[in-house]
């Protein structure tokens, strides 16, 4: 510890001053995400069917909710920096190295949760080379992301060596890659008995809305803390970039708004859903809770309002506020998207004597220390990638 040094209400590690409430975050934050996987080692000790609270008849819970929540979220990112990166938006070339950044992070903390859902995970980086399955989807999707996050990876150290054009071809085939991932989200989803709460064919496109309405909020939250671990003011052309990315926002608000009403009137109507009791218990029923105040209040009339006010003189708290608030509440929207569809027997309509109305799941501490640890991964690396890696100095705009 020769080489840690207090100085200021500073810690200078490796010649790295990192102010002293930072680093007690970070410490923090690494220990439970080393929580999270230890959780993890001790469910694979003692079995999955012993420490997690899926079981036959359902199968996914709360740690598939995880990764479809960061794969969503780190394609929304490539989105975003895409349209600076790629496609040349002025408003959007300062906030490019971070969103990447970002998307890097999040989507391995997707690959890190749907990995610890599984019993067997070293499994998969064994057979998905020596046996690959093209007929599988989940095949796909995890190569799909795993070169993903590659091609990401290797978008950020040529921008670090300046290669700009490089860069922005390898961005384009990381826009193209995470766009198949996405499109093709409910695909998996199929593969289950309650499959017919998932195939409409707007899907797709919610899905797209979804992803890029998350990033928009991720980059709010997250740049909102770089400016607290860098104490720096967050300067001019980073605020013209949240003025356009709080622009974006209020329209993609309002497209989700028009999903939640399109699936409140069907609820109601039973017209045009393939599992109408599903439905139900999203509106009416034990996840009535869950839409009305997290998909429908905290996903969207909040953060609605929020940057309406906020977006006058870019008001960086009040767009902080807003996306922890919609964060919060499109995790929740996509939890229940993956259980309650879950819930209902998928024999159900048959009446058959002693089968339940709805299976009962609740998510265990396994899984929960698991997810969080997901989280906590993402925060760890955010701050590191502050304090070490600057991707906010990364350039898009040739020399």
């Amino acid at each position: 510890m020769d080489n840690v040094r207090p100085m200021d209400n500073k810690i200078g590690i490796a010649g790295i001053e990192i102010p002293f409430p930072v680093f007690i975050i970070l410490i923090a934050c690494a220990s439970m995400a080393v929580t999270g996987i230890l959780f993890a080692g001790h469910a694979l000790y003692i079995g999955h069917h012993h420490a997690l609270g899926t079981s036959r008849e359902v199968p996914w819970g709360i740690l598939i909710a995880g990764y479809v929540f960061f794969a969503t979220f780190s394609t929304g990112l490539c989105i975003i920096a895409s349209l600076g990166q790629v496609f040349g938006i002025k408003a959007f070339k300062p906030i490019v190295g971070r969103t990447l950044f970002l998307a890097a992070i999040t989507i391995a903390a997707g690959l890190m949760s749907i990995s610890l859902e599984l019993e067997n995970p070293w499994r998969v980086q064994i057979w998905a080379l020596l046996s690959p399955h093209p007929e599988s989807n989940i095949w796909w999707k995890t190569s799909i992301y795993s070169m993903y996050l590659m091609l990401l990876i290797f978008n950020l150290i040529l921008l670090n060596r300046g290669k700009v054009k490089a860069a922005s071809r390898v961005g384009l085939v990381a826009l193209l890659a995470c766009l198949a991932a996405v499109l093709n989200m409910k695909e998996d989803m199929s593969i289950l008995g309650a499959r017919a709460f998932w195939p409409d064919q707007y899907m797709p496109i919610y899905f797209l809305t979804f992803a890029t309405l998350l990033a928009c909020f991720g980059i709010f939250f997250f740049n909102w803390a770089a400016a607290r671990i860098s104490g720096e003011e967050i300067s001019s052309e980073v605020k013209s970039a949240l003025s356009a990315t709080s622009k974006l926002t209020i329209v993609l608000l309002l497209i989700y708004g028009l999903f939640t009403a399109a699936k409140i009137m069907a609820g109601y109507a039973g017209e045009g859903v393939n599992n109408p009791d599903a439905m139900s218990l999203l509106l009416t029923g034990r996840f009535a809770g869950n839409f009305w105040v997290g998909e429908v209040g905290m996903a969207f009339i909040i953060p609605l309002a929020l940057l309406l006010i906020a977006r006058r003189n870019v008001d960086i708290n009040g767009l902080f506020t807003a996306a922890l608030t919609g964060l919060a509440g499109l995790f929740i929207s996509v939890y229940d998207l993956i259980m309650a569809g879950q819930l209902v027997p998928h024999f159900a309509q048959y009446n058959i004597v002693g089968l339940p109305k709805y299976y009962s799941y609740t998510p265990s501490l396994h899984e929960y220390m698991m997810l969080a640890g997901g989280f906590f991964l993402v925060f760890t690396l955010f701050i590191l990638g502050e304090l070490l890696l600057r991707p906010d100095r990364l350039s898009v705009d040739e020399q």
